[in-house]
């Protein structure tokens, strides 16, 4: 066993690029060359390290999936150079189930696998404890399990993972009789005085059950979303802790020492675990799929439908308004009225809420904020429908507040960079803010799930409020919402809300080039059918880049060409992942269909994802 009967153990913690698998791969590598050198028998990294353990609903997209299987495959290659067993950790689908994993490698070959009977993140199942089968993977039959012993004749180990540990005496009791050492990934977050607790239990346990324990938990590249991750690692003998690694460290951590497996391995016998054998069978051939797609997913195509849908929406955007209203005493609602689509359905959807609770719509105050891009166009359509709705409105342009503060930040008003854009947006949220605070009212807000998708919003700007009744209508919907409530109204209001249907979607924060006309959104960012067709079969139906490319092409034939879907679907990509920190911090508001980015209770993700993995498979 080894030398004398010691084994050398490690437990490494590789900087992380969350979702940047390949990145990962190299980084894990570079570890295993080190800790070969160190003459390491046995290396263990952290819980999901090809990827990360903070992807959260990331973990169901193909891109990630397909990113890590390519990871591990030049990982196993790369590994052939080396003698160490390495145990990574990432996300396997296996027979149509995602668990999440730990692969042992060495030499090239991949010894087994071992699944986490109690995953932390919903998204991946909990297979007994008794599961044991065989798949293909790298090209290799491995065999995999939730209870696998890996063993030498120099020594032998268990994996088990840190969601597991609720009972630490239990599940080392469970393990111990099985091996010398027990290898724990885990992805710990860092609460102060926590570790110390949990460190002093497991090598407790550890003396307690004599065995060897290695423990490798997620370091700083993890999201900062909601956690701090220290990248703890240790390795105890017994009662012993023979290495630790410094916390918060930003190197490249491995930890190494050597235990005494012969010792340890005369307190108990050992116990074989054996595999069953699953069959795999090649699938039918290639074939050119024609898909039947709706290119308004989010918008039903039959008009009795289409309006049924609308009724439903907006009678649930109405009743979560409403319960706010109700649960804070509010008196008032205030809102910004810009003239624009947005704007328009929320006004509407107060409107409704009041009614429904047979409030005075007196306390709805609307209120325009022209400053230098405002249109005559949008700024009279706002004003005419507050009057034709009987709300109590006002007009505050603000352009001397905004050359004032340019004034008070050194700003250039001839700069038309982001800062002049974004200041109009927020200079309107504080008079909203501050109006809300003086009647005693909340700010409804607008943004809808669609510029919440593409991050189309200044953060503490249009981004915030206290309730927000877009916040789960997809623009698509928005405009056949607005369709809808101009059919149910009739009259002068329909007259007003075909005009704004008509308007060109825009922030108006740029003076217009020629009079009348300003930025266009769908100009600097895309259509926004594309987004909307991108954001459904991207969340609802799990498609990967280049099948949404495919089912773009296929349903928006003759309409956009190839390298136009393209073009949007990689800024779709690029910003849905870049942007989430602006969703992480979003305001209450209503759900109303099957997709939703509400952090809370919608679509969970990190602040701190790279977006790599999506834009080379689209590529």
């Amino acid at each position: 066993m080894g030398s004398y009967g010691f084994a050398r153990l490690a437990a490494a913690v590789p900087p992380l690029a969350l979702a940047d698998c390949a990145s990962n791969a190299d980084n894990h590598l570079r570890c295993v060359k080190s800790a070969a050198e160190k003459g390491a028998q046995l290396l263990v990294f952290p819980e999901l390290s090809l990827t990360g353990a903070t992807c959260q609903d990331l973990f169901t997209q193909p891109a990630l999936l397909k990113g890590a299987l390519t990871a591990l495959h030049h990982f196993v290659r790369a590994s052939a150079a080396y003698d160490t067993v390495c145990l990574l950790g990432l996300p396997l689908d296996i027979g149509g189930r995602l668990y999440s994993a730990a692969c042992a490698v060495r030499k090239g070959a991949i010894l087994g696998v071992v699944l986490n009977t109690m995953p932390k993140e919903a998204c991946f199942a909990a297979p007994p404890s008794s599961l044991r089968g065989e798949t293909i993977l790298c090209g290799q039959t491995v065999k995999y399990g939730s209870d696998i012993v890996f063993r030498s004749d120099e020594f032998s180990f268990s994996v088990g993972f840190l969601s597991q540990l609720t009972d630490p005496a239990q599940e080392i009791a469970k393990r111990a009789g099985k091996c010398e050492i027990l290898a724990v990934l885990g992805a710990m977050p860092e609460l102060a005085g926590g570790f110390e607790a949990f460190q002093n239990i497991m090598s407790a346990q550890s003396r307690l059950f004599r065995r060897a324990l290695v423990f490798a938990s997620s370091g700083l590249g993890e999201s900062s979303t909601d956690n701090c991750f220290a990248g703890r690692a240790f390795i105890t003998e017994g009662a012993r802790i023979l290495a630790k690694r410094e916390q918060f460290s930003l190197e490249e951590g491995i930890v190494w020492a050597d235990a005494d497996c012969e010792f340890l391995l005369r307190e108990r016998p050992c116990e074989e675990v054996p595999a069953e054998a699953t069959a795999v069978f090649k699938a039918a051939s290639e074939f050119d799929p024609e898909p039947r797609l709706s290119p308004s997913p989010f918008v039903p195509e039959d008009p009795a439908a289409r309006a049924a849908r609308c009724r439903e929406v907006f009678e649930i955007q109405s009743l979560g308004l409403l319960r706010r209203l109700t649960q804070i005493g509010a008196k008032s609602a205030v809102l910004g009225v810009s003239g624009g689509l947005d704007s328009t359905l929320a006004l509407f959807v107060i409107k409704r809420a009041f009614e429904l609770g047979g409030l005075d719509p007196k306390n709805i105050r609307g209120v325009t904020m022209p400053c230098f891009g405002t249109t005559e166009r949008t700024k009279s359509n706002a004003e005419k429908l507050m009057k034709e709705l009987g709300i109590s409105f006002g007009k505050i342009n603000i352009e001397k507040a905004i050359r004032q503060h340019f004034q008070d930040i050194g700003h250039d008003i001839n700069d038309r960079s982001a800062a002049y854009e974004n200041a109009q947006a927020r200079e309107r949220t504080q008079i909203l803010m501050d109006l809300a605070n003086k009647c005693g009212g909340i700010v409804v807000g607008t943004g809808d799930l669609s510029e919440a998708a593409l991050g189309w919003a200044t953060y503490n700007g249009d981004q915030m409020c206290m309730y927000n009744v877009n916040g789960g209508v997809p623009k698509t919907l928005v405009r056949a919402l607005t369709a809808w409530l101009a059919e149910k109204e009739g009259g002068k209001i329909k007259k007003i809300l075909t005009d704004i249907l008509d308007t060109p979607v825009s922030p108006e924060l740029l003076p217009g080039e020629k009079k009348g006309k300003n930025q266009e959104t769908e100009k600097l960012i895309g259509p926004y059918e594309l987004h909307d067709f991108f954001l459904y079969h991207m969340l609802r139906r799990g498609a990967e880049p280049k099948k949404l490319l495919f089912l773009a092409g296929k349903t928006f034939k003759g309409k956009y060409n190839q390298s136009e879907i393209k073009k949007y679907l990689s800024l779709f990509l690029k910003r849905f992942i870049t942007q989430q920190f602006k969703r992480s911090a979003s305001p209450d508001g209503v759900g109303t269909g099957s997709v939703s980015l509400s952090p809370r209770a919608g679509f969970r993700m990190p602040s701190d994802a790279s977006c790599e993995l999506w834009l080379k498979d689209l590529s």
